[in-house]
This record gives structure tokens, sequence and C-alpha cells, in this order.
């Protein structure tokens, strides 16, 4: 259990990849804080890890939100005085044009894919600090390094920030032992990639050496690694999985 009694915080956990994580963290010993602005699908998946002997906290929590998100991280310290991994999960996408998105959708996007991640990470690096020690995780995706081929303008340009913005802070975090990292996925096999409709599936995995698309548990197990203390020698990188579609 190379988790064991770590304090995770997963943000956008009450599904898909989200959800694979909190479970996989949970199952490796962690006490999984199961974060969503979906109050009752955190509730599901914290049920689920308590079914299986695991440990957690489910908390409501828009994360486009500075106090809604001040308040979680300080009932996680008030709760167990620490925290050691945060996941920067939770995201909204959508596929349209650009000449079709409005001022507010572009705003909404930011505050929700990038934002979120400079007010969680900012909550997560104080308490790291203190205790010299921690791991910030966050989620990329590979339209931040190619563009959104099935998502807007607007989702790919929050998530090429979310990868510069990941690099800075692991500079400014090196020095207190904290590592700071990213995934950046390919086609991963959860709800939106069924609506993309079987055409597009298609076209898609003609494109991938591998010729299948990942799981959610496929992203959770490379969550596990960088959030473990095997990857004590890995900070300010971006971890590709996509299946061999981006090879860089």
């Amino acid at each position: 259990m190379i988790l064991k009694s770590k304090i995770a915080l997963i943000t956008g956990a009450a599904r898909g990849i989200g959800r694979a994580i909190a479970v996989k963290f949970a199952e490796e010993g962690a006490i999984a804080v199961v974060c969503d602005i979906d109050r009752d699908g955190a509730e599901r998946v914290l049920h689920e890890i308590e079914s299986e002997g695991g440990e957690g906290l489910s908390l409501k929590m828009d994360v486009s939100d500075e106090n809604e998100v001040k308040s979680v991280f300080s009932t996680v310290i008030e709760k167990y005085n620490t925290l050691d991994i945060l996941m920067n999960n939770a995201g909204i996408c959508r596929n349209i044009l650009i000449a079709d998105i409005s001022s507010d959708e572009w705003d909404r996007f930011m505050r929700v894919n990038l934002k979120s991640v400079f007010l969680c990470s900012k909550e997560a690096f104080r308490i790291m600090k203190k205790k010299r020690y921690g791991k910030i995780i966050s989620m990329g995706s590979a339209a931040a390094k190619i563009g959104g081929i099935v998502a807007g303008a607007h989702y790919s340009a929050a998530k090429a920030g979310v990868i510069c913005f990941t690099k800075s802070l692991a500079l400014q975090a090196a020095p207190y032992n904290i590592y700071v990292n990213a995934i950046a996925p390919g086609p991963i096999a959860t709800r939106m990639t069924e609506e993309w409709g079987e055409e597009l599936n298609r076209a898609f995995l003609e494109k991938i050496p591998l010729k299948k698309f990942g799981t959610p548990e496929d992203v959770a197990e490379v969550a596990l690694f960088l959030a473990s203390d095997k990857s004590n020698f890995i900070t300010g990188e971006i971890i590709d999985i996509n299946g061999g579609l981006i090879m860089d």
C-alpha cells in the first residue's frame, strides 16, 4: 500500500477519471478526500471506497469558487491536520467552433479548467510548504499540445495553461520538497468519448498506434505513481498517456 495513511484530495472525483483515481488512491492506503460539485456523486464514490475497506471523506466543492475552495481545504486541515497529495482533476469540455464560443463560456472554461488549478494548488502549497513535503498533480490534455480536435479552443487553451502553470509551480515548490507534475491524457473511454459517436471513435482509433482507447484506470495508475515516493526524482514533468497518438 504505497500511499498508506497519506491524505489525498481529488477534485472532480464523482465520476470518470477522477473516480478511478480516488478509488485507486484508497486501494493503496490513502485517505481519499473525494471532492466534486456533484455532492451526491461524491458520496457514491466515498461509499464505494468504504465498502472495499477504504477510508475517506466526501465534500461538495465548486473548484472555480475561491471561498468554497478555501473552505474545503480548511475542513481537511481541521479533520486531518495535513495534506500530502492534491490531484487537480476537475474540468469541463465541449466541442464547439470558436465562432460560437461566447465570452461568458470562455471565462467559465478558464475558471473551471485553469483558475481552479491555481486556487487549489495555492492552498495545497501553503500546507505542504510548512511540512516540506507534498505531491501536486494536475490533469492536462493532449489537446494542450495539438489543439482541440474534439474540444473547443477554450478547453485547449486552458489545458495549455495548466501545463505551463505546472512547470512554473514545480520550480517554486522544489526547494520545499514539493513535487509538481501533470498528466496529459489522449482519448480515454469515458462518457465523453461515448458521446463522440461511432464514426469519430473509429477515426481516432485509426490514429492511435495501440489501436485502443485508454481507460480511467490507466490514468489512475499514472497518477498513483506520481503521488507515491516512487517518483521522487520527477518534477515539472508532463506525462503523456495516449497510446502513442503523440510522441515527443
